[in-house]
């Protein structure tokens, strides 16, 4: 009984060790605010896209309110063989903007690909990233262009949250997307980072290019991270997370759970290729905290002594998430969603261990194509 008690002790000893140094981190990260307007370089801003014909021409308004002068930026949207009408609602987009439409070759696909492309045709070397299926404030691109030059920096990556949802799954969606976006803040902030998102970040394109010629064999998908990475070992102190309430750039939840299980899966799946130290120690802890409470909950018809671990074990996971995550719903003025937070801790545990598991042994589908775990 005492070996018991001392292992449960280990695992919440560890997990506390974890969400604390993470909320160490986002507390150190210093809002952002407003510095010299007078500083407009030009830029290029790179989409790759695939059917998004029911979301590109809300991105494309939003690029044309942009408050930045449009003479100082151009628009490059790479379609990877999208089947619907994607390529053609970007090509009789009308606007003074400067938008170019291209194609990805036949004998090339996925967002990498695409994205490569779009920077190979890019005429300047800030870039800055975006979904298709996302939406952008105003001030987006001055926002970005100002943080990116008031910093010695080589990478920087903003917030990426889903719209505001006043139903159940909607709630339980945007908090657990939340929790992803603060780890990788506050992992930022304690100079470990280890997650970003490419619909909002922005970056030097010739080490994107170098990056690139030195990974020819990266999965198809997950550049971002990968990347991110490869900043991290060569400019460890030059990669910044743009912390502010209002410069976020919102994207679509999945809309079916289907969907949201293949998009977890595809992340889950690439896993494999990364050699993180710190983002393997974390993926390690979370999946072995879900992975006891599963087996203790599953002993517990057997012994009450099971039980009573996965109760120390819930309340004590749940109490540290809860203090993490009201921290960031306060920031982002979204508290709202601590609403769902008992029912999201009820499940999350199962679900990382499924999905865990999956992620890493079933094939999955995302925008019409299979992907495979472990596929380069």
């Amino acid at each position: 009984m005492i070996t018991f008690w001392v292992f449960i002790f280990i695992i919440c000893l560890i997990y506390l060790l974890l969400i604390s140094s993470l909320l160490i981190g986002w507390t150190r990260i210093k809002e952002f605010r407003e510095t010299d307007k007078k500083h407009i370089p030009f830029l290029s801003v790179v989409i790759p896209v695939r059917n998004e014909a029911s979301h590109i021409q809300n991105l494309l308004s939003d690029l044309v309110l942009q408050d930045y002068p449009e003479e100082r930026f151009e628009v490059i949207i790479v379609d990877d063989h999208s089947d619907d009408d994607t390529y053609e609602l970007v090509k009789d987009f009308k606007s003074d903007l400067h938008i170019r439409i291209l194609q990805l070759p036949y004998e090339k696909s996925g967002k990498k690909a695409a994205l490569i492309e779009g920077l190979t045709e890019a005429k300047t070397d800030l870039v800055l990233t975006t979904d298709s299926d996302c939406r952008l404030k105003r001030d987006w691109i001055s926002g970005m262009v100002r943080f990116y030059s008031s910093r010695r920096t080589k990478f920087i990556f903003g917030a990426v949250l889903y719209p505001a949802s006043k139903k159940f799954a909607g709630m339980m969606q945007n908090l657990e997307f939340l929790s992803l976006v603060a780890s990788a803040a506050g992992s930022a902030g304690i100079h470990r980072p280890i997650l970003c998102n490419g619909a909002n970040m922005g970056f030097d394109r010739k080490l994107y290019l170098r990056f690139i010629n030195q990974h020819q064999r990266l999965p198809v998908s997950g550049d971002d991270i990968f990347f991110l990475h490869w900043i991290k070992k060569h400019y460890p102190s030059e990669i910044h997370f743009l912390k502010s309430p209002g410069l976020f750039v919102e994207t679509s939840p999945p809309e079916i759970p289907a969907d949201f299980i293949n998009q977890r899966m595809r992340w889950t799946s690439k896993s494999r290729f990364y050699n993180d130290p710190f983002l393997i120690f974390i993926a390690i802890v979370v999946f072995m905290v879900s992975f006891s409470m599963m087996v203790l909950l599953a002993l517990s018809v057997f012994n009450k002594l099971f039980l009573w671990g996965f109760i120390v074990l819930f309340l004590f996971k749940s109490l540290t998430d809860f203090i993490f995550l009201y921290t960031i719903t306060t920031y982002y003025k979204n508290r709202y969603l601590l609403k769902v937070f008992l029912p999201l801790e009820l499940i999350y545990f199962l679900y990382i261990t499924v999905i865990g598991i999956a992620g890493n042994l079933l094939s999955f589908r995302w925008k019409g194509r299979k992907g495979n775990p472990g596929v380069k």
